[in-house]
This record gives structure tokens, C-alpha cells and sequence, in this order.
């Protein structure tokens, strides 16, 4: 039975040292080799024939063709690098660019937050700023106000031949404080009044003297407001022909207020040019809008004083004794 053998064959040509280096290179680049097939009963190969390892020349390719196939692939290959290489070039520039508009960014938005925060103090310190100004300006008003009152209040007393201190301030645990009025005396409006009811009765011309002691005078009516608070504060006594003197009078038959100025409006009980007297009395009624009697000026009956109201400084203000004078 014949078994098919494979065997291979494979000539090597001995080398010429005489041969250049440039043909020996060009020879080295073929790689020549030969596969055959026969059929032998024979387990020995036989040996190659000098026939069989005789070079195929149509098997081999041509020296001359794989050289222009190496020169043909080689610009090829030199523009794709170049191209991988301009790639990097750019990928390298964009990355340094990202990274130069990163770092500038940052530096940017540091100063800005630093601004921001500078911005968002100096705003604190000017609402600050406005609120002190606004408590700077309230004491400013205050001290001024105060300064006023003070001016006021000196030129109360230096227009007073005698200043009774003690009859306007009293010392408390704390310290010295001041009403607009004397003690005892009532305030309605921008006057304080003081109705006698203490013995001994006087005359007119004695009752004005007495007022003027505290720097005040006979009580001077000039509205309908003042004579009911008069009215209001008047008490009968004795009987019905004793009242309180006021500061109007008569002068060559003209009714005269103790100041000089003539009356405008009175609140007669009846006419007082039917009356006998030359001075008012203020009566205590039930009708406060007819209340006035005249009357003879020496007579002696009870009287109502009048003066302005001292304005103190605040600091010395007290609450006014809104009660009656004590009997």
C-alpha cells in the first residue's frame, strides 16, 4: 500500500564574497522556497537533484518589481505621520489653551468673589453708617428742643423780679424735679391758674398785688374755652354776691383786661352798663356763658391768678398736679 510523503526542499546558494554589499542586501530580500509532492513506496527521500533545485525564476518576483512597490508605499506612510504629528501639535495647543482659559477664569472669579465681598461690607457699613446717622439726628433734635426749653425757661425767670425755685421744683430719689406750674396751682392750656380760697378775702387792687408776688396777674378770659375752665374750677361761698376777681376792669367807661387791651367779648350775667361797679367779679353758675358781674373794687372777695406755663428742660420735667388747689 503507497502512503503519500510531503517533503520540502530548500536550496541555499553559496555567498560571493566578490559580490557587492548592495547585491547581496537585494538577494537577501527574496526568500526562495520550493514545496513538491510525490508519491514513493519508499520511506527514504530521495535526494534532491541539482535539477530540482534549480531556481524558478516565474515563482520569484522580480527584484526591480519590489522596489517600486517599497517606493510606492513610502510617501504614503510620510504623510500620514506628518499628519499624526500636526494632530498632537493641535490636541497639545487646545489643551494649553483650555487650561491658560481655566487658570484665568479662576484668577478672575477670585477677584470678583473678593470684590463681591468687599462690595457686600462697604453695604453693612453704609447701613450702618445711616442708622447711627439717623440716631445722631434724633439727639440732635433733642438737645436742640432741650436747648430751647432752657433758653426759654431763663428768659421766664429773668423777666420775673422775684423767682420762687422752690415753689416750682422738689427733690425726689430722682434727684430735683420741676413742674410747669406752681404747687397748687391748676394748668389748662398754656397758663396755670391758682383760685384763693384761703382767708383773708381782698380787694381787687390787693388781689392784683398778691398775683403779682408769683409773677402773675388777676386771670385774663379770652374764650369761650377759658371761662368754662373757670367756671368749671370757681366754688361758691358766703352767698351769691361774692365771687372771684378777675383782671378786667373799667376805665372812662371802657371795660379794660389789666394788660391794656380792650374786652371783645364778654359773659355778662346782665348789662354791664346797668352795673355799679367799676371791676368783674367771675360767679359761680350754672350757665357758664353768663357769669360776670360787675362789682365795687373794694369789695373783698376771693381771686383767680394767671401766668404762663415755664417750660422746663426734660430732664427736669415732672408730671403736673392736675388737682385743685388745697383749701
Amino acid at each position: 500500500m503507497e502512503e503519500e510523503l510531503f517533503y520540502s526542499t530548500v536550496c541555499f546558494k553559496p555567498f560571493d564574497n566578490q559580490k557587492s554589499t548592495v547585491e547581496v542586501a537585494k538577494f537577501e530580500e527574496s526568500v526562495y522556497a520550493e514545496v513538491k509532492i510525490k508519491r514513493s513506496t519508499s520511506q527514504t527521500a530521495p535526494e534532491t537533484s541539482a535539477a530540482e533545485c534549480s531556481l524558478d525564476k516565474s515563482v520569484l518576483p522580480a527584484h526591480d518589481s519590489l522596489t517600486e512597490a517599497k517606493d510606492a508605499t513610502t510617501p504614503t506612510f510620510s504623510v500620514y505621520r506628518r499628519a499624526t504629528v500636526i494632530l498632537g501639535l493641535l490636541c497639545f495647543l487646545l489643551l494649553a489653551g483650555l487650561t491658560a482659559v481655566s487658570v484665568f477664569i479662576y484668577i478672575h472669579m477670585s477677584k470678583y468673589n473678593n470684590i463681591l465681598a468687599q462690595h457686600i461690607q462697604e453695604k453693612a457699613t453704609n447701613l450702618q453708617l445711616l442708622a447711627d446717622k439717623e440716631v445722631l439726628e434724633r439727639e440732635r433734635a433733642r438737645l436742640k428742643t432741650q436747648g430751647e426749653q432752657m433758653n426759654g425757661t431763663l428768659d421766664f425767670i429773668l423777666k420775673k423780679s422775684r423767682f420762687l425755685v422752690d415753689e416750682y421744683c422738689q427733690s425726689t430719689g430722682n434727684g430735683v424735679q420741676c413742674t410747669p406750674c406752681f404747687q397748687n396751682w391748676i394748668q389748662n392750656g398754656s397758663s396755670c391758674y391758682y383760685f384763693m380760697k384761703d382767708w383773708p378775702w381782698k380787694s381787687w387792687t390787693e388781689s392784683q398785688e398778691y398775683c403779682k408776688g408769683y409773677g402773675a396777674q388777676l386771670a385774663i378770659i379770652d374764650s369761650v374755652e377759658e371761662q368754662e375752665f373757670i367756671n368749671r374750677h370757681a366754688q361758691s361761698y358766703y352767698d351769691e354776691y361774692h365771687g372771684y376777681w378777675m383782671g378786667l376792669s373799667k376805665k372812662k367807661e371802657t371795660w379794660v383786661w389789666s394788660t391794656g387791651a380792650e374786652l371783645e367779648e364778654g359773659f355778662w350775667v346782665d348789662d354791664p352798663l346797668k352795673g355799679y361797679g367799676e371791676c368783674v367779679l367771675s360767679m359761680p353758675s350754672k350757665n357758664p356763658l353768663k357769669s360776670w358781674l360787675s362789682a365795687y373794687c373794694y369789695m373783698r372777695n376771693r381771686w383767680i391768678c394767671e401766668v404762663e406755663v415755664l417750660t422746663w428742660p426734660t430732664f427736669l420735667q415732672a408730671q403736673q398736679n392736675q388737682s385743685g388747689p388745697s383749701t
